[in-house]
């Protein structure tokens, strides 16, 4: 198992707060709003929860289970499966689908700035097309920790 993938997440486990913003493939502004991310470990499993705040709708709330499998972290669930994998240490690459949305892949890309600071960009294709990228970038709440859930 790769003591890097596991090092780096557990490192970056807490509470992250942060802009969504979806652009078009021509680079035109979709739409912006907040976020919450927590993360936690447990053993060979990893926890996430964002919670998604758009402005005049209520949260949307979206929880997210992996586990480590030798160097990758799998996300394997009826709704969502994609795999992790970490590049030179804090580039984390993301490739993933929903399965209620066939013909949709996301290919995700994490930069760990340092601790405290991270940027996230997605790619979303439809039938092999770009559909758009969505730039995230997010801070870690000081001294914040995820809530218990499962």
């Amino acid at each position: 198992m790769s003591a890097g993938l596991r090092e780096r997440l557990r490192a970056v486990t807490g509470v992250w707060e942060g802009t969504y913003t979806h652009l078009s493939p021509a680079g035109e502004l979709v739409e912006r709003y907040a976020s919450r991310q927590e993360t936690r470990m447990e053993g060979d499993l990893w926890y996430e929860r964002i919670v998604y705040q758009r402005p005049g709708h209520d949260p949307e709330v979206l929880d997210f289970r992996a586990r480590f499998e030798g160097d990758e972290l799998r996300f394997d669930d009826s709704s969502f499966e994609g795999r992790a994998v970490l590049v030179e240490g804090r580039f984390l690459v993301f490739p993933y689908r929903w399965t209620a949305a066939p013909g949709t892949e996301v290919v995700e890309l994490i930069t760990f700035a340092d601790e405290d600071y991270k940027a996230r960009l997605w790619q979303r294709f439809r039938d092999g097309r770009l559909e758009g990228v969505t730039v995230i970038e997010e801070r870690r709440v000081p001294g914040a920790t995820a809530e218990e859930w499962h």
